[in-house]
């Protein structure tokens, strides 16, 4: 076991697993903040007192949501998303990842002025450079519901425009949903289903059930990224849980934006208990300080999770991907290989 791991689990480590939660630019640590804004000369002075912070913090999403696009920002010139995937899928290989499916925001980085195709060749030079590491990686592209405007259609006009990095497998809405309503996009996510592409958008997080319900009615979403306030209509949750849409679950990004007060009183057993379908995940790691290994392990010392749970959920994580047959195949043969060899 690497040091970096020791005090955890074996068994959750040596684990098979898939992420389906988490976002390129989110993966920026405290510590890669600093060196590209050393690099680029930045000013941070709008969003920290001093110094950059060894670790972060935030008052609620909209503080958040500040630090983050700082961060953004930084992800500047030739080469810099190369150096984040780079990064992000070495972490994910350490932690026996096999595939993830990573969000990034396109409209930000066309924003700073990037082209569409800086944009897409330097996605498809650190896809094939974390698949050489062991790490399928799907990308789903977002709009960022709290920067571009339903009337905007930046996101959707490159997602149509033929300059799409390999291995897009979705659409996503992220951002702060307060405020910003997941229905006036549902164009934008028609034309991007008519393309191929999955609706996979963050719905019931810093919003509640009718979020969620906007998300499934509006955007034909087929997975949820949090969802975890449909806890809060019965009836909604029951439908969730008839359809089978998985809700992608990040522990520790909720207690540290607020939508629970401790790690204890996270809803993902009552989830599980509603017949809800659920997997865990990361959502911004290097923000949040965290990794999928240890909020597998929140879920086990916290939450109660048991190894057969985490078995299930990795499965079924595996069959709410969009990852290609093989390596859809190749996953659950090791499923079935570690299970056999490590209960």
């Amino acid at each position: 076991m690497s040091e970096s791991f020791e005090g955890f689990d074996p068994w959750l480590l040596d684990l098979p697993k898939v992420e389906l939660h988490c976002h390129l630019e989110g993966s920026m640590s405290s510590v890669t903040v600093t060196s590209l804004a050393a690099e680029h000369d930045a000013d941070w002075s709008s969003v920290w007192n001093g110094d950059i912070p060894d670790r972060f913090s935030f008052v609620d999403f909209p503080d958040f949501g500040r630090q983050y696009l700082f961060g953004l920002s930084l992800l500047k010139g030739d080469g810099a998303l190369v150096t984040a995937i780079d990064a992000v899928a070495a972490t994910l290989a350490r932690q026996n990842v096999r595939y993830a499916e990573l969000t990034t925001t396109a409209y930000s980085h066309f924003l700073g002025g990037m082209t569409h195709g800086q944009y897409r060749d330097e996605l498809n030079e650190g896809r094939r450079r974390a698949a050489a590491g062991g790490v399928d990686i799907g990308w789903v592209i977002d709009i960022p519901r709290d920067l571009e405007m339903p009337d905007q259609t930046d996101t959707i006009d490159f997602l149509e425009s033929g300059e799409t990095p390999d291995g897009l497998v979705g659409i996503g809405l992220g951002g702060y949903e307060v405020g910003f309503p997941a229905a006036p996009y549902a164009d934008q996510f028609e034309r991007a289903v008519a393309l191929g592409l999955h609706s996979v958008p963050h719905a019931g997080e810093t919003e509640g059930a009718d979020s969620v319900r906007q998300a499934v009615d509006d955007l034909g979403a087929e997975r949820i990224g949090h969802g975890v306030r449909v806890l809060e209509d019965p009836e909604l949750t029951a439908r969730l849980a008839g359809a089978g849409i998985m809700c992608e679950v990040c522990p520790t990004s909720n207690l540290l934006l607020g939508v629970v007060d401790e790690l204890v009183d996270h809803p993902l057993p009552r989830m599980i208990d509603a017949g809800l379908r659920v997997c865990i995940n990361t959502d911004d790691p290097g923000w949040f300080d965290t990794d999928l290994l240890t909020e597998l392990t929140i879920a086990s010392d916290d939450l109660g999770i048991s190894r057969d749970q985490h078995l299930a959920m990795q499965r079924d994580a595996v069959a709410a991907s969009y990852a290609p047959a093989d390596v859809r195949r190749s996953i659950v043969e090791e499923l079935d290989a570690f299970e056999r060899t490590r209960t």
